[in-house]
């Protein structure tokens, strides 16, 4: 970079320290241009005279405009050089900084997740940040208004822009911790989303600035900025920190470990603990089942390290298991874990297939075994609509429409909007693999696998290809409206997939593809997240008891899951539906929440934003001022003008 690139990138940031668009300063130009025309001499009519002792005067004014002579003082003229001015000056938004929040249209986003129940001095975080957004609220001035947006693992509106105090200290007050993860992106595009009809909004952050999502999502517009206050997709930005508090040793990560099928091992805990402050800590971890201490573990654990602990588990079956931290520190949520232990889920699985066929063998030979099926197998020309099973493979057969429940078409395809066959493709390979999909778990990759023919289609709108070959698709997921459909392009007679030990593996994926398995291996739940009920025949709701003790009638969906989604509290949840009863475990869990430091800077997209304490400082904006002065000094010339033309 050469020395004038520096000045000008130099002359750049300066310019935008003071100005919201500088880019209107071009506008100066004019000022010459006024000036030139104070030069040129004017054009007069020729007209023939008897005789000029009458017109002296215009023609010494005629030498006077003479072009290229010396500019006089002229008092018409300074004064359009300072409207010029003026007009320039406003059109590229002059601002200075100042503290406080008067005079704003303000949109407050308040954290209210995990991390803002840490203690400060005998009050929580959330309790200082709600202060901090009523004292906003109190320096409010007539015409001021406020929105107030709370986010954790969702975000949700308490009060729209309003310039009724009282009801912005209401929503205020009213708002609750939660045991979720912080996502800022949702309250965000929240504020973002008034940019158009409330132009001079201005958003302030109020939280720790623990936020996992920061690098998910890039403000349109966004730009570097050293303050605590930016300029972000259009509107402006301010990050006010809450809290000092480092110390806390939280658990991370809670789970439970099985032998592999067929292999000899011991059932095992493993707890993951996390010390984010800046001295080691000796610590204690009790394991509970049914509320029962089965093993206690002390552990020391350096400052900013992690470690894990396993417990050895005798047979406990079903029921709670939990891990509770004994600590004192700032942060109490993250000192208990839960896991729901279920045991496994019987399924009922239904098989379309000719009994003669190659690949019906296959396809009865990977899922007979399994403990967890309860296989039936029918003849395409005996099968009827039929909603009494968990899933239903479809072996080069389809049906007219689709039942209900979780779907398998092998070399059939299923009858789908959108979904049309278009021909043959020969010997194809396997191009890539989906490897996050469900269906592809266990690093299943069948590379090797070798086919003869599958079916070239096109897949429908929202569909998502698993498995791919060259200009096809092999396996893919076809789920819609709630129901998991996959299928699969190719017959397996003709391919050598049954003799691969992906195979095995792809159906084991499929089985806890269905929503009975996946709730029956759901041993945690993040807070904030969605439990899941399946019905049972005659049983039309569910009640479900929160860790508070309160309760909640959830209506069941007889046909597909229903999900209930009040999990902002960590703890157990029970859901009874008839005489069962299913037990839920809902977590923290999360390092970025346990590390309850707070940042000084939130790197929002491509802007920077430094943390302020106490009061914000804004922008504020005197382009107002300037159309002013400019409109006095429009009325003072034109009156000057208007007393020559007539004296």
């Amino acid at each position: 970079m050469n020395q004038w690139e520096q000045l000008a990138r130099n002359t750049g940031t300066a310019l935008r320290g003071a100005f919201i668009d500088p880019v209107y300063l071009w506008f100066l130009a004019v000022i010459p241009v006024i000036v030139i025309l104070y030069l040129l001499k004017l054009r007069r009519t020729q007209v023939v005279i008897a005789s000029t002792i009458l017109w002296r005067k215009a023609l010494d004014d005629l030498t006077a405009n003479a072009p290229f002579q010396r500019l006089r003082k002229n008092l018409l003229l300074l004064l359009q050089i300072l409207i010029a001015l003026a007009v320039a000056l406003a059109l590229a938004r002059p601002f200075f900084k100042s503290e406080g929040t008067a005079g704003q249209n303000l949109c407050v986003l308040i954290d209210r997740s995990a991390s803002m129940q840490a203690q400060e001095a005998g009050e929580s975080r959330l309790d200082l940040a709600k202060q901090a957004a009523i004292a906003m609220v109190n320096d409010m001035e007539r015409g001021d208004r406020m929105m107030v947006v709370t986010f954790a693992e969702n975000s949700e509106v308490l009060c729209e822009l309003s310039d009724d105090r009282s009801r912005l200290r209401s929503a205020i007050n009213a708002i609750e911790a939660s045991d979720a993860r912080t996502h800022l992106r949702d309250a965000y595009f929240i504020a973002e989303s008034l940019r158009l009809t409330v132009p001079d909004l201005h958003a302030v952050v109020i939280g720790d600035g623990n936020i996992s999502d920061l690098a998910d999502f890039s403000p349109r517009g966004s730009g570097q900025t050293d303050s605590a206050e930016g300029q972000t997709g259009g509107i402006t930005l301010s990050y006010l920190k809450i809290g000092g508090t480092t110390e806390n040793v939280g658990i991370t990560a809670f789970s439970k470990r099985d032998p592999a099928p067929g292999e000899a091992g011991e059932q095992q805990a493993l707890v993951v603990l996390q010390n984010a402050g800046t001295e080691a800590r000796a610590v204690t971890v009790t394991l509970s089942f049914a509320d029962q201490p089965i093993a206690v573990e002390g552990v020391e654990i350096a400052a900013g390290e992690d470690r894990e602990v396993v417990f050895a588990l005798p047979d406990l079956g079903e029921g709670i298991l939990s891990a509770v931290l004994d600590n004192d520190d700032a942060l109490a949520v993250d000192n208990t874990a839960w896991l729901s232990l279920r045991p496994a889920a019987k399924l009922r699985v239904l098989l379309v297939a000719r009994p003669d066929a190659t690949s019906t063998y296959f396809l009865q030979r990977v899922l007979s075994p399994d403990p967890r099926v309860e296989l039936s197998t029918i003849a395409p020309e005996s099968y009827t609509p039929t909603d009494d099973y968990d899933l239903i493979v479809f072996n080069d057969f389809s049906p007219e429409q689709l039942p209900d429940g979780t779907l398998l078409f092998l070399n059939a395809l299923p009858p789908i909007d959108g979904l049309t066959g278009e021909g043959v493709i020969e010997n194809p390979p396997v191009i890539s693999v989906d490897s996050e999909h469900p269906l592809m778990r266990f690093n299943l990759n069948p590379a090797n696998v070798g086919i003869r023919a599958a079916v070239k289609a096109s897949l429908p709108a929202g569909a998502r290809a698993v498995v791919s070959t060259t200009g096809g698709t092999l396996i893919g997921d076809l789920s819609r409206g709630g129901q998991q459909i996959a299928w699969v392009a190719f017959d397996l007679a003709n391919s050598n997939w049954p003799l691969n030990l992906s195979f095995p593996l792809f159906f084991q994926n499929v089985l806890a593809w269905t929503p009975r398995s996946a709730l029956a291996s759901e041993s945690s739940i993040d807070a904030g997240k969605s439990i899941t009920l399946l019905a049972q025949p005659e049983i039309a709701e569910a009640v479900v008891t929160r860790p508070d003790g309160a309760t909640a009638t959830v209506k069941l969906d007889p046909l597909r899951p229903t999900f209930y989604g009040d999990t902002l509290r960590a703890g157990v949840y029970a859901a009874q539906m008839g005489e069962r009863r299913e037990l839920f475990a809902v977590n923290l869990l999360d390092p970025n929440e346990s590390a309850i430091r707070p940042e000084e800077a939130l790197a929002l997209g491509g802007a920077e934003l430094k943390a302020e304490r106490g009061s914000v400082r804004q922008n504020r904006e005197v382009w107002r001022l300037l159309i002013a002065a400019a409109l006095c000094v429009l009325a003072l010339e034109w009156w000057i003008f208007s007393r020559r033309a007539w004296m």
